[in-house]
């Protein structure tokens, strides 16, 4: 019997190398997330309701976007079926104020995103949009009304529209802050310097649902901030009631397509090495996510990336509440 050359040994090995790391890209074998777990500090799962009738409405200002397989956005996910990634604002209208939650991408993302290295560009490419400035402008709203813009990280292609809104005030958690690395998806040039009025959140020890900590920022109900874990050092999720009564939760990039909440999935493994602060806590974060959407079953999640949920509410102009 003929043995296989040395060469043809080495192809197979390699080629079998390949395909191994590959599919521990993509998140194979796939990470345990827990079971949630309430801590008995904390509410119940349910979500408490506002107090009196809300007249929050809002709408999401598609900034950006970018086409990828579905196995590099979600564990598990298909490398044979494409999905849209959105890079999306959120502006939230209330009779107290009006504010922006993430600005998406802004005038200078060309300029910003040339401080990448060449595998994070092909990772993040992307392709642009008008930017909120621009939206708003363009539908009469005027961006002076915009005094103040909470974030749900400061990742660049959350904050990249942070210095098109100079006067108002920025709120982040200033963990955001800690150690903001390019290789870690971050462009310090988007909130750096003195021209930043920064006014970081300060949470409560008051409990919101499952969450031991929160900001009510109205004092009604309607708007309400909570800490959320793993993604980065201070991702912070939003709580909306509606002038309908519906109820949306904004969840930033704990996960990036709402099937990891429903599904207990996190990102591919090759993403979480790049972008994601901790596994263990952003899983316990997305089962955290999950257990809210089972007692809540009209709660709507809205991921910052998922195109399909947004594309499905309607971009603005639409407004979503109402």
């Amino acid at each position: 019997m003929k043995l296989p050359s040395k060469s043809k040994i080495l192809l197979i090995i390699s080629l079998t190398s390949v395909i191994i790391f590959f599919l521990y890209f993509l998140g194979y074998p796939k990470e345990k997330i827990p079971t949630y777990i309430a801590d008995k500090k904390t509410n119940s799962s349910s979500i408490p309701k506002p107090q009196g009738k809300s007249n929050l409405v809002f709408s999401i200002l598609k900034t950006g976007e970018a086409k990828t397989l579905e196995g590099f956005v979600k564990e598990g996910g298909s490398v044979f079926k494409t999905v849209t990634v959105a890079h999306s604002a959120f502006y939230i209208q209330h009779p107290k104020g009006n504010f922006l939650f993430d600005t998406g991408l802004g005038s200078k993302v060309k300029e910003q995103f040339q401080i990448f290295p060449l595998y994070l560009k092909l990772l993040m490419d992307y392709k642009p949009f008008q930017t909120a400035y621009e939206q708003l402008e363009s539908n009469g709203i005027t961006p002076k009304s915009i005094q103040d813009v909470y974030f749900s990280h400061l990742h660049w292609d959350h904050a990249s529209g942070l210095k098109d809104f100079p006067w108002a005030k920025i709120h982040s958690l200033p963990e955001e802050l800690n150690d903001p690395k390019i290789e870690l998806g971050y462009i310090p040039s988007q909130f750096d310097g003195d021209s930043v009025h920064w006014s970081h959140l300060k949470f409560s020890n008051t409990p919101y649902a499952s969450y031991a900590k929160s900001l009510d920022l109205y004092g009604d109900g309607t708007v309400v901030f909570v800490p959320m874990k793993g993604h980065s050092e201070g991702s912070v999720g939003l709580f909306l009631h509606t002038d309908n009564g519906e109820v949306f939760f904004l969840t930033g990039d704990i996960v990036w397509r709402r099937e990891g909440f429903l599904e207990k999935k996190h990102k591919p493994r090759g993403a979480r090495w790049i972008v994601d602060f901790d596994t263990e806590s952003l899983g316990e974060e997305i089962a955290r996510v999950h257990d809210l959407i089972q007692n809540n079953p009209t709660l709507q999640i809205i991921p910052a990336h998922d195109n399909d949920v947004q594309s499905a509410l309607g971009f603005f102009p639409k407004v979503i509440g109402r």
